[in-house]
């Protein structure tokens, strides 16, 4: 985890930079652009996750096995984590960050926890919760993308106004 928390700050920071751009464009109007935001931030995300990935394979003599002994897992596991962070920045800039939190929630507590430890005390040990846990991700990354790559961006515009709109009446004269 530790080992993924450093390797994954690229490919959440372009998740920040997505929940700003599409914030922006849904707020300016401008449909394709904020659809094409996110479609490229899991274009470049998916890249960046797949390069992280060869390279654990490659040193997986090395780097990886100061952690664990399952090189596979680690790859599959950095994959999902940034595909994870790219659909989760379109949907904060969508303000739907409820969706996040919901599939987040799901993944990990009713499915990776549980089955990760189920399959570590069946004699998967440590594996198992590993597997518990690229499980988990794989479904809120999954999850997250195909909302966003479903999503009516025409309708997420005008929700956009309305909360600008909302803001615009509730904001302190200056």
């Amino acid at each position: 985890m530790t080992a993924d928390q450093v390797l994954v700050t690229i490919p959440f920071g372009i998740g920040v930079a997505t929940s700003v751009r599409v914030g922006g464009f849904l707020g300016a109007k401008d449909l394709e652009s904020g659809r094409r935001s996110a479609h490229v931030s899991f274009v470049l995300t998916a890249a960046i996750a797949i390069f992280v990935c060869l390279l654990l394979i490659l040193t997986r003599n090395h780097f990886p096995k100061i952690f664990t002994g399952e090189s596979e897992v680690i790859g599959l596991f950095q994959i999902a984590d940034a595909i994870n962070g790219s659909s989760g920045g379109a949907l904060r800039g969508m303000g739907k960050q409820h969706i996040g939190a919901a599939a987040n929630l799901t993944s990990y507590y009713i499915i990776a926890l549980p089955l990760g430890s189920w399959l570590a005390f069946r004699g998967w040990e440590l594996s198992g919760l590993w597997i518990g846990q690229c499980i988990g991700m794989g479904i809120v990354a999954l999850a997250q993308l195909v909302f966003v790559l479903e999503t009516d961006w025409k309708l997420e515009i005008e929700r956009a106004l309305e909360r600008i709109s909302e803001d615009d009446n509730t904001a302190p004269p200056v």
